[in-house]
């Protein structure tokens, strides 16, 4: 027994930054925030429905909906508390009272013609942080006992929990759904994937005769109903499998990547979008986020040697493969879809590409991108998303893929890598762009 509660304080109590919990404060926050302010208009119009009044939940009490008048003001008392909750002021008071309020106030939304369960686990999110410290990093709250010499707090097992019953209050709303399938008539149909193919062809019916665009997949994949038999399986193996989130972090990082992918999946297929899913906002929490604002802990850090520095080097470069088809073609799509003309570039083969491996103590491996920024090496994917991060929109948002395991992205990056010749081609001597080379391009 003594062993037991031993792993469970390990797994569950476990030391935790506070800037992770602040992460996920700041992310459902301004995501609700969106929502609250996007929705407004339809919400109030909404409550002037009184006929469509069914209350849920926690409000199944009620026998008639609150006036009009009265829910707009709780709609404006709500977003101040949301702008409060993401800012982290006097988050003793505002975070539970934000955490209560939101929850009500989606119940009551929830009782006007349909329950969006879609939305739950952001408000199963927001429940858990609102009502535990999330404010004490990052936050008004943080920068004020900064301000009178308190510091941040270490990592501490106070923040590990909340972190914990986050993952597992997701894990449990995709195991729920996997068990309503398997209790539901159609079990058998959903895992040879028939119902899915039946929902989907149902999807586009609708669409059709409501004149609304259906997926260009459609047509594709519903003449190989093996594909559906291979996303039933699938389907299950996330739902069911959920719980396999909590046992190892590995493989809870692992689980969130393919949830969301499904979510893309479903997306694509029938244009279904779950937008607190899609972001990756809803598996932040299988990550370790805070890591993102501070690259000295995950990236490869170097500094110039004083006595060797390349004094026309200005702006961040970039260096590339200068014979490969795609990397030149990287290039091209760069400088396209740049902000402000952030990058110079240098071909690895060249001599000043040379020279910047050797200064920075890189491997002279032509297969990886690499990116130097500000005394910062970035190499494989984290190079291809670093550059991302810089581009206009909307590629600026495939630095998201940031949330997936390096050890993942960097598997995929290989496989290209490796073909990048046999599958694009080479040339036979490295390729300089005409477009501003004199400035942009080190090596001309």
């Amino acid at each position: 027994m003594k062993a037991f509660f031993n792993n469970i304080k390990k797994h569950w109590f476990i030391a935790v930054a506070p800037e992770r919990l602040a992460v996920l404060r700041i992310a459902t926050g301004g995501f609700c925030l969106w929502y609250l302010l996007s929705r407004f208009d339809m919400l109030q119009r909404m409550v002037g429905n009184t006929e469509a009044f069914d209350p849920v939940g926690i409000l199944n009490w009620m026998v008639q909906p609150i006036s009009e008048t009265v829910f707009w003001w709780i709609s404006i008392g709500l977003i101040i508390l949301n702008v409060a909750y993401i800012i982290g002021w006097k988050f003793k008071f505002t975070g539970p009272a934000f955490a209560i309020l939101i929850l009500l106030y989606f119940t009551y939304r929830n009782s006007w013609s349909m329950i969006y369960h879609n939305r739950n686990g952001l408000i199963l999110h927001i429940v858990i942080l609102g009502l535990v410290a999330s404010a004490d990093a990052w936050s008004w709250d943080a920068w004020q006992k900064k301000k009178k010499g308190i510091k941040t707090p270490n990592a501490q097992w106070q923040y590990g929990w909340p972190i914990q019953l986050i993952c597992a209050a997701t894990v449990c709303t995709y195991l729920l759904s996997g068990i309503a399938k398997v209790a539901g008539d159609l079990a058998l149909e959903w895992a040879n994937g028939s119902a899915m193919r039946s929902q989907v062809a149902v999807d586009a019916l609708r669409k059709e005769i409501l004149v609304a665009e259906t997926s260009p997949f459609f047509s594709f994949i519903y003449e190989h109903a093996w594909l559906f038999l291979v996303m039933g399986i699938l389907t299950f193996v996330i739902e069911l499998g959920a719980p396999i989130a909590l046992v190892k972090r590995r493989w809870g990082m692992v689980w969130a990547v393919m949830t969301w992918l499904m979510h893309w999946g479903i997306f694509f297929i029938m244009g279904i979008t779950f937008r607190y899913q899609l972001t990756g906002l809803m598996f932040l929490s299988f990550f370790d986020v805070e890591k993102l604002w501070k690259p000295s802990q995950h990236k490869s850090k170097m500094t110039l040697p004083e006595d060797n520095t390349i004094d026309t080097i200005t702006k961040p470069v970039v260096l590339f493969d200068g014979v490969c088809n795609l990397c030149n073609g990287w290039v091209q799509f760069i400088l396209k879809r740049e902000k402000d003309q952030r990058y110079q570039f240098a071909s690895l083969q060249s001599d000043i590409g040379q020279r910047l491996l050797a200064q920075y103590s890189i491997d002279t491996n032509l297969s990886s991108i690499v990116v130097i920024e500000q005394g910062n090496v970035y190499q494989k994917s984290d190079a291809v998303l670093r550059i991302c991060s810089h581009l206009n929109a909307p590629w600026s948002f495939l630095a998201l893929f940031t949330i997936v395991p390096r050890f993942i992205r960097n598997k995929v990056y290989d496989v290209i890598a490796t073909n990048r010749y046999k599958w694009f081609g080479k040339q036979q001597q490295c390729a300089l762009l005409p477009v501003d080379k004199d400035l942009r391009f080190l090596d001309s």
